[in-house]
């Protein structure tokens, strides 16, 4: 479906429509709600129920899909859960007691026989087009026309969509449908002697299906085969909720254990209840689909080449995820969304990377004036060196065989992102595999080498000396931060020779500048250096201008120009001339 077409189609519900809707409900404490052609929310902004406790002791939860992406975060921020995109893709309804949808008119027919389809015991509510019932030239309509006769009413209202509440205004007549599906309890207890008596299965027969079985769930592709395994697991489910409401019926017709006869008590008793099997269909049904999407987030496909940080950032997203319906359609909407955020989620990856190492050693990065030093983010602007750093923290006992699991995943995102800088999936030789091998040999003061480093270790202080190998990746991450923070000037601006000569030499000018930063230090304790980053605003901004003003005098110093005026661009420079 063409969601252009369905816009077409997108008349938003009058509050007054919509109140008239939720109206027609008999039962008045719903569990779970869906509506199916959610829109920008406005027939959900009339439910009665989610919001006023004097309808329902505690919030029903409340599930929507909508085509219109756009939409979505809209009806997140309302905390309705939005769980896909396509409802006549729609597999599972079983949990829902109330469905509400206005579909477009041109479909009004199909979305409500499918709300009755996938409804176990529920109550519908529909609007659509009058013609739909009154004019049924097609098999669609007449099997609704057919289950409003059946299972329902209807209420014909005019001019519906052209009141003062009407954001779309239209002068059609439009049918306000109730259904009730009502699922007969036999259903569920089933005709389970009669099936025994009826049936015998020998253990080839029971092999054949298992085998069948196994045939399906063979992958034609990682996405596939995880959908049509939560399907399997979803079917599956509810044959189990139905079986422990059979197995509960007809243990209770045997009476009691001889235990309690005895004792003169009754064992513990679960009536059979239309109530529970959807309930518990619904409990289990949201347990599997957040198996599912784990799975799908946990593949080595989605999450190989994310740093730790980057995956936590990811699953922090998980609650939302894990609402929509678990389809082929849904896990490559997903995927996309990471494909299409891809550059961002690798400049934070830098960033978290960059920050471990600037973090816990001030000595690890060296100071030169940002670009704008008049932004506070411009403030202590550093790079990283590009001889050592130290990284403290790693400690290990003498009898462990390797670096804590903290230290290995700090070391595989290094690999990560040195790789992905370097424009490469993996790095050849990578930290974590040189460290595991090599590990005894560090411990005893060795100095090996992975692709991007050289290492050395002392356990007992628990540091790790990082010698960076590749300049170029070095500069390329020291520039995508810088610029991303504000130190360096964007793409297309221009400074002057003395801002990047500075740049290029805050690593021989740093122990100069440290001795200047000493000379106004207030308290011996006072450390500018660990301010800057990781003390609260005022205390950060107080030690950035010290350190740029140290920064001044020794580039001063040295012959250099610190005003770093923009230089103009040819097409100022024109301007200025005719303006002269």
């Amino acid at each position: 479906m063409n969601p252009n077409d369905d816009f077409l189609q997108f008349f938003p519900t009058p509050v007054s429509l919509a109140r008239r809707a939720w109206a027609k409900f008999e039962d008045k404490h719903p569990t779970r709600i869906l509506e199916p052609n959610a829109g920008d929310g406005a027939l959900l902004d009339a439910c009665p129920w989610f919001k006023d406790s004097r309808y329902h002791r505690h919030p029903c939860k409340v599930d929507c899909v909508e085509i219109d992406m756009s939409k979505h975060p809209a009806l997140k921020a309302k905390n309705y859960n939005v769980v896909g995109l396509d409802f006549l893709q729609h597999l599972e309804g079983s949990c829902y007691s109330h469905l509400i949808l206005n579909p477009p008119f041109h479909s009004g027919a199909k979305h409500v026989l499918k709300a009755w389809d996938i409804a176990f015991n529920a109550e519908i509510v529909a609007i659509v087009n009058a013609e739909t019932l009154r004019n049924p030239c097609n098999r669609e309509r007449e099997r609704l026309a057919q289950l409003v006769a059946t299972h329902g009413s209807v209420e014909y209202i005019a001019n519906a969509f052209n009141g003062p509440d009407s954001e779309r205004a239209t002068d059609v007549e439009i049918a306000l449908i109730h259904l009730k599906k009502v699922a007969d309890s036999r259903s569920i207890i089933g005709d389970l002697l009669t099936e025994l008596r009826a049936e015998t299965r020998d253990g080839e027969t029971l092999a054949g299906e298992f085998r069948e079985m196994q045939a399906v769930a063979l992958p034609t592709s990682a996405i596939e085969n995880a959908v049509v395994a939560f399907q399997a697991a979803v079917v599956s489910m509810r044959e189990a909720v139905l079986s422990t409401a059979r197995s509960t019926y007809y243990g209770s017709l045997l009476g009691e254990t001889m235990a309690n006869v005895c004792a003169g008590t009754t064992g513990s008793k679960s009536e059979l209840s239309l109530d529970w099997v959807q309930e518990e269909t619904g409990k289990r049904f949201d347990e599997l689909q957040d198996r599912a999407w784990t799975g799908i987030l946990r593949s080595s496909n989605v999450t190989s080449r994310l740093s730790s940080q980057a995956q936590k950032r990811v699953e922090s997203e998980f609650e939302q995820i894990k609402k929509l319906q678990f389809s082929v359609a849904n896990i490559y909407g997903f995927l996309s969304g990471i494909v299409e955020s891809q550059g961002e989620i690798q400049l934070q990856m830098c960033e978290d990377i960059f920050d471990a190492i600037c973090r816990y050693h001030t000595e690890n990065a060296c100071f030169y004036k940002g670009w704008k030093s008049n932004d506070k983010h411009a403030r202590g602007a550093r790079r990283l060196r590009h001889t050592r750093f130290i990284l403290p923290g790693h400690r290990t006992d003498s009898w462990n065989s390797s670096l804590s699991w903290d230290s290995r995943q700090l070391l595989a995102d290094f690999d990560r992102v040195f790789s992905m800088l370097d424009g490469k999936l993996t790095p050849d030789e990578s930290l974590v595999d040189v460290c595991n091998r090599e590990f005894d040999a560090l411990r005893g003061g060795a100095r090996v080498s992975a692709s991007y480093f050289d290492v050395r270790y002392w356990p007992g202080a628990g540091t790790i000396h990082f010698f960076p190998k590749n300049q170029d990746v070095m500069d390329r991450l020291n520039r995508l931060v810088g610029k991303k923070r504000g130190w360096l000037p964007p793409e297309g601006e221009r400074v002057s020779e003395d801002f990047w000569l500075q740049f290029d030499r805050c690593e021989k000018f740093d122990k100069e500048l440290r001795a200047e930063v000493g000379k106004s230090r207030r308290n011996h304790w006072e450390d500018p250096f660990w301010q800057v980053s990781r003390a609260n605003d005022d205390d950060a901004i107080r030690a950035g201008n010290a350190i740029d003003t140290a920064l001044e005098t020794v580039l001063q110093r040295h012959g250099i120009n610190t005003n770093f005026q923009l230089e103009a661009k040819p097409q100022q420079q024109e301007q200025l001339l005719l303006a002269a």
